[in-house]
């Protein structure tokens, strides 16, 4: 089915192909450890499903033997744009959801930075999984897609002011979920002129794009162990991915990047970095460094859409 988005036609997402990145939130993929999503999106789902689809019971009062297939809005409007986002920043603010990023905050472990990452990522895809499936949304991955290629075709056409609103709603919960999850004020964020964030974000797509760089995520994903489940595999090479992405890009040197970016000294200097450029996502020059740079990075990993697009056929 077609779902009509404003003037636009939207075809839902096959969960056969690899999504493309420029069809996820740009507040989701702005850091590069948050670019990799699948595999957490999967986690995400599956559990929504076990403990949520799958244990709601039908009422007994109920005459109706046909199952309900939920269907997505055909169209993004205003109205349902600020109830989803409205919906997501309760969650974030009040529900499950923060109890979740609390108890990763509260992690006295020596649980990596990157491992911590992935567990907000999983909070807050679940989050948003949660309160898309109430509006008809696919509670997967395919879901998300839909809604995010909706809104991106909605905003194209909406006022400036609508615009505005809607990206710094976007940020402000963004900025929640990290502030929460790794327990840093969100008072203590300082913005950066949109100068310094296209300096800064031009320094780390050169970082990206250095041949050390590629040739070590090259050589970490050369050297994964072959799996029947090609998931486990993607996986394994997104997670060596994000690691040489936190801890060779943006906090490799002496001093490292975000340290000499003003960002501070500590692993948590990764997190205050992207809350801070949460603000400039979707500057074009900005998207235009990451993108390009996240290009060569995938291709590096084999996690590029050609190579994945080969791999889903060869499975058939």
């Amino acid at each position: 089915r077609t779902i009509t988005s404003g003037r636009r036609s939207v075809k839902p997402i096959s969960e056969d192909l690899p999504i493309p990145t420029t069809k996820i939130s740009k507040m989701v993929l702005f850091s590069a450890g948050q670019r990799f999503i699948r595999p957490a999106l999967r986690r995400t789902t599956h559990i929504f499903q076990e403990n949520v689809v799958t244990r709601v019971p039908r009422s007994f009062l109920s005459s109706n033997s046909t199952p309900l297939k939920p269907e997505p809005p055909e169209f993004m409007n205003l109205e349902i744009a600020r109830g989803i986002q409205d919906g997501t920043s309760l969650y974030v603010r009040h529900g499950v959801g923060r109890q979740r990023l609390l108890q990763i905050a509260k992690d006295e472990s020596e649980t990596s930075l990157v491992v911590k990452w992935q567990q907000c990522m999983e909070s807050f895809l679940g989050i948003q999984v949660h309160v898309l499936a109430g509006l008809g949304y696919a509670p997967d991955e395919s879901g998300i897609g839909t809604y995010n290629q909706q809104l991106a075709f909605f905003m194209q056409d909406c006022a400036p002011d609508v615009q505005e609103e809607l990206r710094v709603r976007g940020r402000d919960t963004w900025r929640e979920v990290l502030g929460t999850a790794f327990d840093i004020d969100l008072e203590s964020i300082e913005e950066v002129p949109i100068v310094d964030a296209r300096n800064i974000m031009h320094k780390v797509s050169e970082r990206m794009r250095d041949k050390d760089t590629l040739d070590k995520i090259a050589k970490k994903c050369a050297s994964i162990v072959p799996n029947d489940n090609p998931q486990v595999e993607m996986a394994q090479r997104h997670h060596m991915v994000q690691e040489t992405m936190v801890y060779d890009v943006y906090l490799g040197g002496d001093p490292n990047f975000v340290s000499q970016n003003g960002f501070g000294d500590d692993e948590k200097a990764y997190v205050r970095m992207q809350m801070v450029m949460a603000e400039h996502t979707q500057d074009p020059l900005v998207s235009q460094y990451v993108g390009t740079a996240m290009m060569e990075i995938l291709q590096a990993a084999g996690l590029d859409q050609q190579t994945l697009q080969a791999a889903a056929s060869q499975g058939k």
